[in-house]
């Protein structure tokens, strides 16, 4: 499963343009503050890099490209331009908040705790620091004295040597998907991917995810066990739909709508997923109600999002070919729109292909 954009991400989004308009801005970072309202994220970047100026001498400007740059999925560049923010004003929660969110994402625990801590120092009753520094913090316990089974390009930390077998199976399933969707999707991340194999309570502490959810994705690989060898295909086709959600995030940042991401994700499942034949849908939502995070919907919800999403990639495919649905990521990640990217690259209005895939 793909957990989408957090609530400290909204939360910058929504306070930052007016934090920047009571401050009266320059016209490169009102208009940064404008693309970033239409989720323009390339041109928000390139505004807010010229309202900084060569010396990143404007908090509000810094932490503007660095929401920018993240949307992007441009990790490294956002981490700087949110540390620049914070050594100018060390009460700006708003880049503490993203850049606790990016540490946590890329497994840096320890670094996104202590940024978190520090924030709260000036502003002690914010609601998502402590919240989710309670959940860092059972995350850095359930990781203290891991174990670690390494591959070419994945880490898998475990709890001990019951989980070490399971461990380095997840290793091997791991690198057989990494060349498999690497190849389908062109695309090889080059960081070593961080996984996390938890115990059930411990993962639904962690992720908060919903009693249906067999995996998560939000920058770390996270699965919860459950006698995982006993059923190894089930574990693959776990892992594979997770690593999925990493190269999706590496192609098209984190504007990817949910029903394109997990989409891919099902249809890259060992054996391509389930045949067509089999997916039913059900009385689902449509597409434009499938953009964001399956994360609140029921069990039957969930099953019948998953199989739309499923049957939606298969006709962009099937359209386009998989090479003009990895453009269509690209165009995401570039912020062009996303209906105007899909007209471009599917060769068809989203709203008519949402009617499509609902016949």
């Amino acid at each position: 499963m793909w957990l989408g954009q957090t609530a400290c991400v909204a939360l910058v989004l929504l306070s930052a343009p007016v934090d920047a308009a009571q401050r009266g801005p320059a016209s490169e970072a009102a208009a940064g503050w404008e693309a970033i309202k239409e989720q323009r994220f390339g041109d928000a970047l390139e505004a807010f890099t010229a309202a900084a100026g060569p010396d990143r001498s404007d908090p509000s400007a810094c932490t503007g490209a660095g929401f920018a740059a993240f949307m992007l999925g441009q990790d490294a560049e956002a981490r700087g331009w949110l540390e620049r923010a914070l050594s100018l004003a060390p009460g700006n929660t708003d880049a503490s908040m993203l850049l606790g969110e990016l540490h946590h994402r890329a497994g840096r625990v320890t670094e996104a705790i202590a940024t978190y801590e520090s924030a709260l120092e000036y502003a002690p009753d914010e609601a998502v620091f402590n919240e989710k520094l309670e959940r860092w913090r059972k995350d850095a316990t359930s990781r203290a004295g891991a174990y670690e089974s390494r591959g070419a390009h994945f880490s898998v930390l475990f709890k001990g040597p019951a989980d070490e077998t399971t461990a380095r199976r997840a290793v091997e399933m791991l690198e057989e998907a990494y060349w498999r969707v690497g190849a389908a999707l062109a695309t090889y991340p080059a960081r070593t991917l961080s996984v996390v194999l938890y115990t059930e309570e411990e993962f639904r502490d962690v992720t908060l995810s919903p009693a249906w959810s067999a995996g998560s994705y939000d920058g770390t690989i996270r699965i919860p066990t459950r006698g995982a060898l006993k059923r190894p295909e089930e574990l693959q086709r776990i892992l594979a739909h997770e690593f999925v959600h990493a190269v999706v995030a590496t192609i098209g940042g984190r504007r990817v709508p949910a029903w394109l991401n997990e989409g891919l994700a099902s249809m890259l499942e060992p054996g391509g997923g389930p045949d067509e034949d089999t997916i039913d849908a059900g009385p689902g939502r449509s597409l434009a109600e499938l953009e964001q995070s399956f994360a609140g919907f029921s069990s039957q919800d969930a099953h019948h999002a998953y199989a739309t999403s499923a049957r939606a990639v298969r006709r962009a495919v099937q359209l386009r070919g998989m090479s003009a649905v990895v453009a269509l990521l690209e165009d995401i990640r570039r912020g062009v729109p996303f209906e105007a990217a899909f007209f471009q690259r599917i060769s068809m209005r989203y709203q008519d292909f949402q009617a499509m895939v609902g016949r």
